[in-house]
């Protein structure tokens, strides 16, 4: 169940940056902007097929091999208006059906709550003990052929596709935002690691980020390595550098079980990079002295639905 929040440190850290060079193309620029009209994809006004209003699990052939998912379109879809799109990448140990049980992360709660039309899709991992592929890309491809497939069936607005993701699904998000920033507007990472996944030529194109890691994770740690730069700390780096931040800042991290969340100033207003840290270990459910409520849910959907 996820809650409202009641408590939240919100720390705005002021850095030095440098000018900021957009590598996107124009059409992507455009599209861009705060609270933008929505850009419909080519489903726009088609009959559902071979999809469903619900959830209903389907198979895809990609890469050379079959791959499932779940995808859950609004009982209310209507084909003539677009829907944000919202990818959901399990953990070890999880499935598709973990995110449709979980509530994509909790964001179908306020999806519901807000009266926003989402559609969330969950892929399946390629194998248990190793859900996403640490050697090689037919991950990216499966997310190509996947969004391609929605883009030309359904109504998406294709300025508002979103993924998200915690352990090894937040691994598989950091590395997708390092390949598709034209294609995703914003991506959240709960527990990210840049080490021991496959990690593609970064394109160095502005993409929106948000992520969290706590401060005794001995899985995704913080700081894996500073030699190598490997941890959470790098993901949030190589973010803010590719945002137009030259000079890396120091993050703030909590040093009591309130949370600290920083949004960093220098980015692009269209381009933020938001850091949430908190005392506590490997897990995408956090909440403040006082509150059950799970303040990483609720600010994934606030900070997604700035777009």
């Amino acid at each position: 169940m996820v809650k409202m929040i009641s408590f939240a440190v919100i720390a705005l850290a002021i850095f030095t940056a440098g000018s900021t060079v957009s590598r996107s193309a124009p059409s992507v620029e455009a599209a861009r902007q705060l609270k933008n009209a929505p850009v419909p994809s080519a489903g726009c006004g088609k009959a559902l097929g071979d999809f469903k209003r619900g959830t209903c699990t389907n198979t895809i052939t990609s890469a050379g091999l079959n791959r499932q998912y779940i995808i859950d379109i609004p009982a209310d879809y209507d084909p003539n208006k677009p829907c944000r799109l919202i990818f959901a990448m399990h953990m070890m140990g999880g499935h598709m059906k973990t995110m449709v049980d979980e509530k994509f992360y909790g964001l179908k709660t306020f999806a519901e709550r807000d009266h926003v039309p989402v559609i969330f899709v969950a892929p399946e991992g390629y194998t248990d003990q190793m859900p996403w592929r640490t050697r090689d890309d037919k991950d990216h491809v499966f997310f190509a052929d996947l969004l391609a497939l929605f883009k030309d069936k359904l109504n998406v607005d294709t300025s508002r596709v979103f993924c998200c993701g915690f352990s090894f699904g937040s691994m598989a998000t950091y590395s997708l935002s390092l390949d598709f920033q034209k294609d995703l507007r914003a991506v959240a990472c709960y527990s990210p690691a840049n080490w021991n996944i496959y990690l593609p030529t970064n394109r160095h194109e502005r993409l929106a980020f948000y992520s969290t890691t706590g401060t005794q994770d001995g899985l995704c740690k913080y700081v894996n390595s500073d030699a190598l730069k490997q941890g959470g700390k790098y993901c949030v780096l190589t973010h803010l550098a590719d945002n137009g931040v030259t000079v890396p800042p120091e993050i703030p991290v909590a040093t009591t079980p309130t949370h600290v969340t920083t949004e960093f100033k220098g980015c692009p207003k269209e381009y933020p990079v938001v850091f949430g840290s908190f005392v506590g270990g490997h897990t995408d459910y956090a909440s403040d002295p006082g509150s059950g409520d799970n303040w990483i849910a609720k600010e994934t959907w606030d900070f997604f639905m700035r777009f």
